[in-house]
């Protein structure tokens, strides 16, 4: 009987450690968390890290557009002449991207393959998170009543599960293709007489 290609156990397992995992680590690079751990504040901020690769890819994206740009503090996006806007580590997706890591890592295939599909997704992510980013801060600069009255945190999140989905669709497409070719190759070196 064939394993089945992927493990619901280890998807729940794996997005259970790392989304709680992450919430815990914010508490504990945060300066007023209750468990506050100024070693791994000042040395090893992933959230932190995050949010300004958020912040400096909005801020090429818009100076490729044209933009005057400049930033008050590392974790901000402003367009010269409007307010601007923060990025904080809950604008970064986490929850979008932990499912798509969890759902590349439960999967039975090599370290590679799996390394490639969650670089991709990730900075799939990353870029409609940016663009996501430079539009809100274009509102401000434009005055985009529009975009200033929606929840721009649930539409990401939205938006960015559908384009997840599709990732996973086309994951488990390639996947099984890889594999029924796998499957034909040892077949084909079984089949091959004088082994």
């Amino acid at each position: 009987m064939n394993k089945p290609n992927f493990s619901i156990i280890y998807f729940l397992l794996y997005f259970t450690i790392l989304y709680y995992g992450f919430y815990i680590y914010v508490g504990i690079t945060t300066p007023d968390g209750r468990l506050y751990a100024s070693f791994l504040h000042n040395y090893f901020n992933v959230p932190y890290w995050l949010s300004i690769i958020v912040t400096k890819g909005s801020e090429l994206f818009l100076q490729i557009m044209g933009y005057d740009v400049y930033q008050k503090n590392p974790v901000n996006v402003t367009i010269r002449g409007s307010s601007g806007a923060n990025i904080a580590w809950g604008c970064i997706g986490v929850g979008v991207l932990v499912v798509w890591f969890s759902f590349v890592a439960a999967h039975r295939a090599d370290i590679k393959y799996k390394l490639k599909w969650i670089v991709w997704g990730v900075g799939l992510i990353f870029l409609f998170n940016i663009i996501r980013i430079s539009i809100i801060i274009l509102s401000y600069y434009y005055n985009w009543a529009y975009f200033k009255s929606f929840n721009a945190h649930s539409t990401f999140n939205n938006i960015t599960y559908v384009i997840i989905f599709i990732l996973m669709i086309i994951f488990v497409i390639r996947f099984n293709r890889k594999e029924k070719r796998k499957s034909a190759l040892d077949k084909t070196m079984k089949a091959k007489p004088g082994d």
